[in-house]
């Protein structure tokens, strides 16, 4: 810089002294010293006074050019200070813009890197996201089963309950009946007890009567006899013996009887057996029946449980069929939106290269103006080292000539149209870097747009090649939910095809059980007249067994009275003698006997009174209990119904807790995956959070070096624009200085010569 001011206080045009006022004198002075001899003293006196005004006039006037120069001088010291601190400030900014410019390329990198781990940590977020989803996917139908069977097993253990309740209620009514049963047994068993002892005093009662009637008539015929002579003892005698025999014919009639009643008695027990069989048989038949029964019925069941299958397993496969539809419509809906983000993506591609293309047409425009500008300035610069050579040239001419000839003059008003003139060329080049400046500042900013731009279309080109990427495994997805749902669609018609099938086993064995349970109904109607028969046949021979009784009951007494027929015989022959002096002793006797039989007669018509209230009784209980075994024939039946009932239901709850447990199984490890999932998912999504605080930060940063980097440059251009500010300043001191100095040195030069111009 400081040749630059050097050279300008070179070339700097010389200054030109104000006119004096002396002219006259200078000319009178001279033609006084052209005249010497003939001027007057005093003349030449004036005249050197007046030359002596005019040099101190001179003398001030250069004073006051020398402060101005000393002013001008120290102006362009300041000035060229200023340049070189400027410059110095300017190398700081370009230290600063180098460093501002590293930091904010390293940041960008950092910037470029934590993008890629973002992007990479949203590719495995995404990836987890799906696998979760996968997973969820697999689990929520298990779940669901699981939760079915659960509620399937609280059903079934509730309606064991229930079965459990009332087998125990039919437990207890069973408890209750056999015990009501085992008292009307034993009230019956009492009954015909007192029956068969009524019966047995009845006939020890008859058989005393008979006996009492046959000793009271005996007594009377003793009473007779004892008052006949001894001449009736032989007839007495022939009477006790027909009497005998008659007692004899009795005994053999009344064994008779017996043994017609004990034929009669087996004739009744077999029939009695016979009914008994019967009704054993009907018994089992009915119990078969039952457990026919029983097999249709869980065959009914087990049809009705298939069938049940059937139709929860069309359910399930429509339930499936309608997510593999939803998966194949969220495929779909995937595929087309991917296709919409590639059809929008080639649009913004388009649009991006047609902008870039629009931006390098600019760059390129802008290009050539800065090149014409550039050449145009190339041209000034030219012609402002070329004026500038002439001006030198000039100075040059001029500093050779002495004094102020004409032809100095013209060199200097040559000179000083060079300088106007390379004054303009010099506001021309300054006008021209302006322009250059403000080409270049558009050609940067026109760069960076396409810059920004290609940027932005490489991302969008990314993007997509990635939707691209997707769209294949977008489309194997869809034609695979497509291919699922046709699938499920094949699975669910071949259910359908098989319900009617296992409806109609259903049907037929309901059929079948209704079939057997109105056998059965059938069986257990004809029952109770077979029981009733058995009750009949079982009266009829205890009737008989009665009569039996009866009847060998009588042989004693006949027997006895046969006995005691031959013993009469002969204790009459024995005191046939004496009958006269017992004769009182028979009369008593035979008072006594009609007492006994009288009394006999009483006992035996209130026992036989009494007897048909006791066979009431016995009929009554041995009813009660045969309607006793029937009902607890009937609460045994339903509590076999019952337990087979709870078998099932336990067999179902024991099939459905093993489905539980299979379900359980299979639910434990997805859930365990899906923990995993989420502890992974978690983490990534915290690494994601701490990458975007990092990209954040980052962002802040670069914004902020990219503000510091735009500030240094707005710095350096404004220290630039300083510099050619006081560069500028210091030339127009310098010209000032130059004018200044060539009127000092006019004045010097006139003042040598006294005050007048050379």
């Amino acid at each position: 810089m400081s040749g630059v001011v050097t050279s300008l206080l070179v070339f700097a045009p010389p200054a030109t002294a104000a006119p004096s006022q002396s002219g006259g004198i200078c000319n009178g002075v001279t033609n006084q010293l052209a005249h010497r001899g003939t001027v007057q003293e005093n003349l030449l006196k004036a005249a050197a006074n007046k030359n002596a005004a005019v040099i101190s006039q001179l003398q001030a006037e250069r004073a006051q050019l020398q402060n101005s120069a000393d002013s001008l001088t120290a102006q362009v010291a300041s000035a060229n200070k200023a340049i070189t601190d400027l410059e110095t400030q300017g190398a700081q900014l370009d230290a600063q813009l180098t460093a501002a410019g590293d930091q904010l390329a390293t940041l960008q990198s950092q910037q470029a890197a934590t993008q890629q781990a973002i992007a990479a940590a949203q590719d495995t977020l995404s990836k987890l996201a799906a696998d979760k989803q996968a997973v969820q996917d697999q689990l929520a139908p298990l779940q669901s089963q699981l939760e079915a069977a659960q509620s399937a097993t609280a059903q079934l253990k509730a309606q064991a309950q229930d079965a459990a309740d009332q087998v125990a209620a039919k437990q207890a009514q069973i408890s209750t009946a056999q015990g009501e049963l085992a008292t009307l047994q034993s009230t019956a068993t009492q009954a015909a007890d007192a029956l068969a002892a009524k019966n047995a005093q009845i006939a020890d009662a008859q058989a005393a009567l008979a006996t009492l009637t046959a000793e009271s008539q005996a007594a009377d015929a003793a009473v007779v006899t004892a008052g006949q002579a001894v001449t009736d003892a032989e007839a007495e005698l022939q009477r006790l013996q027909d009497s005998g025999t008659a007692a004899q014919d009795a005994l053999d009639a009344q064994t008779a009887k017996v043994a017609d009643a004990k034929a009669t008695l087996a004739t009744l027990q077999a029939s009695a057996a016979s009914a008994a069989d019967a009704v054993t048989a009907k018994n089992a038949a009915i119990a078969t029946a039952q457990g026919e029964l029983a097999a249709l019925q869980a065959a009914a069941t087990a049809a009705a449980d298939a069938v049940t299958a059937q139709n929860a397993a069309m359910a399930q496969a429509q339930n499936d069929l309608a997510g593999l539809q939803s998966t194949a419509d969220a495929a779909a809906a995937a595929l087309a939106d991917n296709a919409a983000k590639m059809a929008a993506a080639a649009t913004d591609i388009t649009s991006l290269q047609a902008q870039i293309a629009t931006g390098n047409a600019a760059i390129a425009a802008k290009q050539s103006q800065l090149e014409t500008a550039q050449g145009e300035l190339t041209t000034l610069q030219a012609s402002a080292a070329t004026l500038q050579a002439q001006i030198n040239d000039l100075n040059a001419q001029i500093a050779a000539i002495n004094g102020n000839s004409s032809k100095k003059r013209a060199l200097i008003t040559e000179r000083d149209t060079l300088q106007g003139q390379l004054v303009d060329v010099n506001s021309a080049i300054t006008l021209k870097n302006a322009e250059i400046s403000g080409y270049q500042g558009d050609l940067t900013a026109l760069q960076s747009a396409v810059d920004s731009l290609n940027a932005q279309l490489q991302a969008r080109q990314l993007d997509s090649s990635a939707l691209q990427q997707q769209a294949a495994p977008l489309q194997a997805a869809l034609d695979a939910a497509n291919a699922a749902a046709a699938a499920k669609q094949g699975d669910i018609a071949a259910l359908q095809a098989q319900l009617p099938a296992l409806q109609a086993a259903v049907d037929a064995a309901n059929a079948a059980a209704t079939d057997k349970a109105q056998e059965l109904s059938t069986l257990q109607g004809q029952l109770p007249g077979l029981q009733d028969a058995v009750t009949a046949a079982q009266a009829a021979v205890t009737a008989q067994e009665q009569v039996v009784s009866g009847l060998e009951a009588a042989l004693p007494a006949l027997t006895e009275g046969v006995a005691e027929a031959q013993a009469a015989i002969d204790a009459q022959q024995s005191v046939l003698q004496s009958l006269e002096g017992k004769l009182a002793d028979a009369q008593n006797a035979a008072a006594a006997a009609k007492a006994a039989v009288e009394a006999k007669t009483a006992e035996l018509a209130a026992l036989t009174a009494e007897l048909p209230g006791l066979q009431a009784t016995v009929d009554a209980t041995s009813a009660a209990v045969a309607a006793k075994q029937a009902d607890l024939a009937a609460l045994n039946t339903e509590l076999d119904n019952l337990v087979a009932s709870l078998a099932g239901i336990n067999a179902q709850i024991t099939a459905k807790e093993g489905d539980i447990l299979a379900l359980q199984g299979q639910v434990k490890p997805l859930l365990d995956q899906l923990n995993t999932l989420n502890g992974q998912a978690s983490a990534a999504d915290a690494q994601l959070a701490n990458l975007q605080g990092q990209l954040s930060a980052l962002d802040t940063q670069v914004t902020a070096a990219q503000a510091t980097l735009r500030s240094l440059q707005a710095q350096k251009k404004a220290n630039q624009d300083a510099v050619k500010t006081q560069q500028a300043v210091v030339i127009g001191l310098q010209d000032q200085l130059g004018s200044v100095q060539n009127q000092i040195k006019a004045i010097d030069g006139q003042i040598a010569l006294g005050g007048c111009v050379a």
